[in-house]
């Protein structure tokens, strides 16, 4: 029989692990939110600091990984707690890639300010920036409070993202075969909508993992 010290001991070490991927996620929604905000507005310092705050989520993700696979090592976690355990190393991971996706839409801001996307595509854009962040919010707040219902809504919000991103394509695809709009810029849009449905999937695969951890379903497996 486990003694109690032991057992206080794992689960203060995952609520460790829980609070680091907590600030990992606030800082990869702050990433995300600045990304937005400069496509349209380009700053030259602004994009350098975003990109940089991709090393800092780097870091984050290395030690989540670090942490996880020393409480697996020390612990040897069964059931609910090898997979509460293993769950942070995948949810850092997708993090880290909305990490790179946001770090990416930041770059395009020096495109856009040299060919500027119609206005209907800069409201597009903003309103699919504005849904994925919801959905990081969400998905953060079931994570932290393993609500399981909360990150079902997260996977339904993730069909508006895929409509709009539908939107997106056909109307800048259209407007690029149009001699009166900039076709660079309309590639860009159509772009930066890829990496935002991608950021929504990225989002979606963890409300998928934080169901695993309580449940024992795997969703992954059952698409």
């Amino acid at each position: 029989m486990e003694t109690p010290h032991i057992v206080k001991k794992f689960d203060k070490n995952l609520d460790k692990i829980k609070s680091v991927i907590l600030e990992m996620g606030a800082l990869v929604a702050r990433q995300l939110e600045d990304a937005s905000e400069v496509l349209f507005a380009y700053d030259k310092k602004e994009v350098r600091r975003i990109t940089e705050l991709d090393l800092m989520i780097n870091g984050f993700h290395k030690d989540v990984h670090s942490r996880a696979e020393i409480l697996i090592v020390r612990r040897q976690p069964m059931a609910f707690d090898l997979r509460a355990t293993l769950a942070p190393i995948e949810v850092a991971r997708e993090l880290e890639r909305v990490g790179d996706y946001a770090k990416t839409m930041a770059a395009f801001a020096e495109t856009f300010d040299e060919s500027p996307p119609a206005s209907e595509h800069i409201a597009l854009i903003n309103e699919m920036s504005a849904a994925v962040l919801v959905m990081l919010g969400d998905v953060l707040q079931a994570y932290l409070t393993g609500d399981i219902e909360l990150a079902a809504n997260v996977r339904a919000q993730d069909l508006s993202v895929d409509i709009l991103n539908d939107k997106i394509r056909d109307s800048a695809t259209k407007m690029a075969g149009d001699s009166t709009h900039d076709a660079k810029a309309c590639i860009y849009v159509i772009l930066v909508a890829q990496k935002l449905e991608r950021v929504g999937d990225h989002i979606t695969n963890v409300s998928r993992y934080i169901n695993q951890v309580y449940t024992g379903d795997d969703l992954k497996r059952s698409l």
